[in-house]
């Protein structure tokens, strides 16, 4: 009663006119239950804070005890990856214990383990995970789906490749899902990987592309190129740069590289040339004959190509190069123009013709190249 006098006189005031005058009670008493009414909801969310805070560091303390039995010496897990013995508590394990139990594995196979507990990890995380996985991908939530590849990709589950396969003629699966599941096919060696790299519809970028390249299997990477002419171009690019990247010495590396040098397309023929001028190291004489053909058609090519070729003419020597050299000397881009120089710099004579350059080359940006080249090279000479 004196809450609802207090308000009455607050809100109300003491001069009582019209509507007022009849429905001041009641006027007081909605405020009132309005009031009381947020208070009360007010103490529910605090509550369910603390609830859910409680709750929380209780459920904390159960992963806690339970990692410290799953690692303690002698536990159901230790035995298991030491003899290969699956406990019924081991396989029957759901909620949280599967939680600490994923989380567990994927630490030791972080550790680097052997191989035969490597496969045990395997085994294991398909026989209590597998129906969970299933089941996320098929209902799960799009961060819950690529969670769960990724759980998928480390524990090399291959048992659910045919679902993976499945998700991926689905609308609905994402680009980054895509991704994930290429790379799973190509780090389990699944054989749809080649047929999947042969797809037009994917629109990857180069380094998703050079990621999943990078981690094929042998066999699946001789197969793919064997089928380098059937995939994408942007495929065909990635993989003449995994050829570097893997150092791919093998005789259908190189005849690939070589067949793509003696082709059409310019911006493959420079990858290649890069590629072939790390992977051929012991094929220096292939590398040079390759140049010698650039030599005599190649000043129309595009600049990278240019860029490319006068780097390499300074690695491979042949008394051929030198007039080529001499001639990029005074191409239109300056980079050009200086890799000319420092590749001519290496050569034996390279000194005579840097000369002869600065007094008789047609072109003033050559003759101005090859002085500061010379100039660097009497300053390093000085400084040695």
């Amino acid at each position: 009663m004196i809450g609802q006098k207090w308000m009455y006189i607050k809100l109300i005031g003491s001069h009582r006119t019209g509507w007022l005058a009849s429905n001041t009670d009641w006027l007081v008493h909605v405020v009132s239950l309005i009031c009381a009414s947020v208070l009360f909801l007010l103490l529910v969310i605090y509550g369910y804070i603390l609830w859910t805070k409680y709750s929380s560091r209780r459920r904390e303390k159960v992963k806690t005890a339970l990692v410290q039995d799953l690692l303690a010496e002698g536990s159901v897990l230790q035995r298991y990856l030491d003899q290969g013995e699956i406990s019924v508590e081991l396989s029957n394990m759901s909620g949280d214990q599967q939680s600490v139990l994923q989380q567990l594995l994927l630490q030791r196979l972080a550790q680097g383990p052997e191989e035969h507990e490597i496969l045990r990890i395997r085994l294991l995380s398909w026989q209590v995970f597998g129906g969970s996985y299933r089941s996320v991908l098929k209902t799960g939530k799009w961060s819950e789906r690529v969670n769960t590849l990724l759980y998928i990709e480390q524990f090399h589950m291959m048992e659910l490749l045919p679902r993976l396969e499945d998700m991926l003629r689905v609308r609905s699966c994402t680009l980054l899902e895509r991704f994930i599941i290429l790379r799973i096919y190509a780090r389990t060696g699944y054989f749809r990987i080649v047929k999947e790299l042969m797809r037009e519809q994917y629109v990857l970028s180069d380094s998703q592309y050079l990621q999943i390249l990078l981690l094929l299997t042998d066999s699946s990477w001789t197969r793919l190129k064997d089928h380098f002419k059937d995939v994408p171009y942007q495929v065909q690019s990635n993989i003449i740069h995994a050829i570097r990247i893997r150092d791919d010495q093998t005789e259908g590396a190189v005849a690939l590289l070589e067949k793509l040098i003696l082709g059409d397309d310019g911006k493959l023929r420079t990858c290649s040339y890069q590629a072939l001028a790390y992977v051929g190291r012991r094929r220096e004489d292939l590398l040079k004959g390759l140049l010698l053909v650039w030599n005599e058609h190649g000043e129309e090519r595009q600049r990278a190509e240019r860029l490319t070729v006068t780097q390499l003419m300074g690695t491979v020597h042949a008394d051929a190069f030198i007039p080529r050299l001499k001639m990029m000397m005074g191409d239109p881009s300056f980079q050009i123009r200086q890799e000319a120089a420092n590749s001519l710099a290496r050569y034996e004579q390279g000194l005579e013709e840097l000369r002869d350059t600065a007094v008789n080359h047609p072109d003033k940006y050559a003759r101005q190249i090859a002085e500061e080249t010379l100039e660097r090279m009497q300053y390093g000479r000085e400084m040695d």
